[in-house]
């Protein structure tokens, strides 16, 4: 067989066991069950870019607007974000993170940051940073490919 394949077959292979793995440790480890993936990162970029119109979370997220929708209505509905108006056009409203939307989130990021730093405690730092550095890669290769594939 060709090494080429031999390498994107093993590589395959190690992402279906890194996906199953990761959220079967988040699962059994992480006490914040039910602030799911989606949610914490949809946090994290209201956190960041808020006040963030429902358009601009579902680009950034590549979603359509109904998912969004669905998303944005469940963390307003626990009081984690809330709609404020557009100061540029008030017909237009933005999600902002809560005060009680922070103080969960920095609650799981600090969970998951000493989770983290346990987990990988044999690791050296150059083998974390490498780690960091190659799922930055991917994980943006596999935005832009989103992006730009067009099935034929």
């Amino acid at each position: 067989m060709n090494n080429k394949f031999d390498n994107i077959d093993k590589l395959e292979l190690e992402l279906a066991i890194f996906v199953r793995r990761a959220e079967a440790t988040r699962i059994a480890f992480l006490k914040y069950r039910d602030l799911n993936r989606s949610i914490y990162l949809l946090l994290l970029s209201i956190e960041k870019f808020g006040p963030i119109s429902i358009k601009s979370l579902a680009d950034q997220f590549q979603l359509d607007i109904s998912t969004m929708s669905r998303q944005t209505s469940s963390l307003e509905a626990k009081g984690f974000i809330k709609r404020v108006s557009d100061a540029k056009d008030a017909r237009i409203s933005l999600f902002e993170i809560t005060n009680l939307g922070i103080e969960q989130l920095t609650e799981v990021k600090s969970e998951r940051r000493l989770f983290y730093t346990e987990f990988l405690k044999d690791w050296s730092d150059e083998d974390k940073t490498q780690f960091t550095e190659l799922l930055k890669k991917f994980n943006h290769t596999a935005e832009n490919f989103k992006k730009n594939y067009k099935k034929s």
